[in-house]
């Protein structure tokens, strides 16, 4: 088999993937995306999903001049309102208080993903290989190899940007923590008869969180939901009149009464955190490194700080005549990015487990914990910058 040589290497391609294809491809860096699917599967993919991108997230798809394809089609969030169920006791954040533009937008996953890979496609800079299965790697002092079954493909630098199932993580060897939360989260979308007035609902239930997300249409009368549940009271639910009924309880026609409801598809919530982001020259970003808890929508907007990062620390090391493969370029991307990861995998770990709990105690100290955040427009100042993904953590 023929044996391609490359400087980068990027396995998957999904969004985090194609933007640091696309940020490295801006800086005229030549790489190549290997994935499993086809080009004719992933131009005709369909995905009923939603994905939240943070203010700081759009920035840097500006940056790579694809925000401007995506921004007509994402429903700005104006307002984020947080309470525990559907109690009176809220805690508000407005875009307006920061001065920021709006708080992040909602974006149709199906639109979004073919928008990148129409982009990944076009560039000159960029080759895609589908029908990719991976058989092995092996790694010398010098390179990387990927063994599959359309030839050997060498670089300096192998990504793993393949997911929460990360191929790339197994062949790496890299350790990753595990925690099973006992939850599924279902996603799936409603029409309403009142406006959502670009607003996003984040209710907390002992059973799990429901949020529901504004989406764009030309009266603002649609959203995505994610509700979370038990595990354990998850097949009660599996009942059409059963799951309505539940799911109208907590929706407390927030957004007036709902006229229609998607088929609603179902996921296993669990945490997957690396020890260690890098290996002998493979890198791992997005999911293939850190798969949070959806509970405030802020995996892809991890992920794509993630490339923003490395982009830069390959640049800088191309232009220094750097090997980017090699632990002293690797590491230097690792420490900008700890903090930041670190962060947000611990505050959505602990904020699903305080808040699905139904402990007398844990519950007084979330009422006040709610009342005094709600006093303090410093605290909220500051959580809304962090959630936005406009404060710094590098070294």
């Amino acid at each position: 088999m023929d044996n391609h040589q490359h400087n980068i290497i990027i396995v998957g391609s999904g969004l985090v993937g194609m933007t640091l294809a696309l940020m490295l491809s801006k800086l005229r860096h030549k790489v190549i995306i290997l994935d499993k699917n086809s080009k004719k599967k992933l131009l005709e993919l369909k995905d009923s999903r939603t994905s939240a991108i943070s203010q700081g997230s759009s920035r840097i798809l500006k940056d790579i001049s694809i925000w401007n394809k995506i921004k007509e089609k994402a429903q700005p969030i104006n307002e984020i309102n947080v309470s525990e169920g559907i109690n009176t006791n809220e805690l508000n954040f407005k875009s307006k208080s920061v001065n920021e533009g709006p708080l992040g937008y909602i974006v149709d996953n199906t639109y979004l993903k073919k928008t990148f890979f129409k982009e990944v496609l076009k560039s000159n800079f960029i080759k895609f290989i589908g029908g990719i299965k991976i058989k092995d790697i092996k790694r010398t002092s010098n390179n990387a190899t990927i063994l599959s079954n359309k030839g050997n493909f060498s670089a300096s630098l192998i990504i793993g940007a393949d997911g929460r199932n990360s191929r790339m993580r197994f062949f790496a060897d890299i350790k990753s923590f595990f925690f099973d939360y006992n939850q599924v989260a279902f996603v799936f979308n409603i029409s309403h008869t009142l406006s959502h007035q670009s607003m996003a609902l984040e209710r907390f239930f002992p059973s799990g969180p429901l949020a529901v997300l504004p989406m764009q249409n030309n009266n603002k009368k649609s959203s995505s939901v994610v509700w979370t549940v038990d595990s354990a009271i998850e097949p009660k639910m599996l009942n059409n009149k059963k799951f309505n009924n539940a799911f109208q309880e907590r929706y407390a026609r927030a957004f007036g009464q709902i006229t229609k409801i998607s088929k609603p598809v179902k996921y296993n919530l669990n945490v997957i955190s690396c020890y260690e982001y890098f290996k002998r020259r493979i890198v791992l970003i997005g999911d293939a490194c850190q798969a949070i808890h959806p509970i405030a929508g802020q995996g892809l907007n991890l992920g794509l700080r993630d490339s923003y990062d490395l982009a830069k620390v390959i640049s800088e090391g191309l232009e220094l005549g750097l090997d980017i493969g090699s632990s002293y370029i690797l590491r230097d991307y690792s420490l900008k990015r700890l903090i930041d990861k670190k962060l947000l995998i611990q505050a959505t770990h602990r904020l699903n487990q305080l808040f699905s709990n139904n402990s007398v105690i844990i519950k007084t100290i979330r009422e006040n914990g709610l009342k005094i955040f709600n006093k303090s427009e410093f605290l909220k100042k500051k959580s809304m910058m962090f959630a936005m993904g406009l404060l710094k953590f590098d070294f």
